[in-house]
């Protein structure tokens, strides 16, 4: 134990170079072992910048974000379900074709802001490792009650007021949340067929009954009706809001799997009835929960983590 304190200690000094002896990396924390450099720290800090441009401690908040990234990573590969290269990959690239931004642009963008395009892959692998370990740990443990939703209704009733809302039908062809690469490729390939037959002229609600993954709107022919602007995921939500009554969207690529989307139409309203916000609401809360179960989760593990930090290079 004594070597490896030691050994920590000496990987700890930062690499110089030159008579000016200019700080160019060094391990500013080691997580059970696995070390985070003072370059990691810097270049997410220039991703939360772009993300949250008024946020303070910037080096703190990265480094934060990079020991939760790494506690997440050793809970993944205890449950078996750890992240590969090419999961990172392919979300960049269903991201690229859903946005319609070639990963080209992606990375002249990125370049332009300083930051690397390996700093970005990082933070999108952690996204897809809160997503994984929330599906494994959280979801399954969450309960929303009609009474929940009823307060949330009227703690927010500014939220529900002269919204512009988008009548939708939807097919959902999931990818679950340990899908491999193959397993995934071979659902697009579903989900491309899904809009061929649609665009070929079968009718929307025949193929959603068909082919739909979503038990709750499948029987309806795939009627969600009513969203509000900002409720959805933001592909989904971009890509509604900018579509005309008529339009097929998809298959855009989400969290749950690949979305595909008839726009019946549009309208704004005064107040909406909590029928027609309940399916959001109920997402609302159920977001908040997850992501508290998640905090607090982090803050139990972070006490039973060896988590060094060493401050002279922050």
């Amino acid at each position: 134990m004594k070597y490896i304190s030691i050994l920590f200690v000496l990987l700890s000094i930062p690499i110089i170079m030159g008579a000016d002896k200019k700080v160019v990396d060094g391990i500013a924390a080691v997580v059970d072992g696995t070390p985070i450099t003072l370059s990691q720290i810097n270049q997410r800090v220039e991703i939360i910048k772009q993300k949250y441009p008024d946020s303070q401690d910037l080096k703190k908040k990265a480094l934060d974000d990079l020991i939760d990234d790494d506690i997440i990573y050793n809970e993944l590969k205890t449950l078996g379900a750890s992240i590969d290269e090419s999961d990172v990959d392919n979300a960049i690239e269903q991201m690229s074709e859903a946005n319609g931004v070639p990963i080209s642009s992606l990375k002249s963008d990125l370049k332009s802001k300083g930051i690397d395009f390996n700093a970005y892959k990082d933070e999108i692998k952690s996204e897809i490792a809160k997503s994984k370990l929330v599906s494994y740990k959280f979801r399954s443990e969450i309960t929303i009650t009609d009474d929940d939703i009823q307060r949330y209704y009227i703690a927010h009733k500014k939220e529900f007021t002269g919204i512009k809302q988008a009548n939708i039908s939807h097919i959902l062809i999931e990818v679950p949340p340990n899908a491999s690469p193959e397993q995934q490729k071979k659902l697009l390939k579903i989900a491309e067929s899904v809009v061929s037959k649609i665009n070929n002229g079968e009718a929307f609600s025949d193929v959603a009954m068909k082919y739909s993954d979503d038990k709750y709107t499948k029987k309806s022919g795939g009627y969600l009706g009513y969203v509000q602007e900002g409720s959805l995921f933001p592909v989904l939500d971009s890509a509604i809001f900018k579509a005309k009554p008529g339009d097929l969207i998809g298959p855009v690529r989400t969290p749950v799997g690949y979305e595909i989307i008839f726009i019946n139409g549009f309208k704004s309203s005064e107040l909406l009835p909590l029928s027609e916000v309940k399916d959001k609401i109920r997402n609302d809360i159920y977001i908040s929960k997850l992501d508290s179960a998640l905090k607090n989760w982090l803050l139990t593990k972070r006490q039973k983590t060896i988590i060094t930090i060493y401050n002279e290079l922050l």
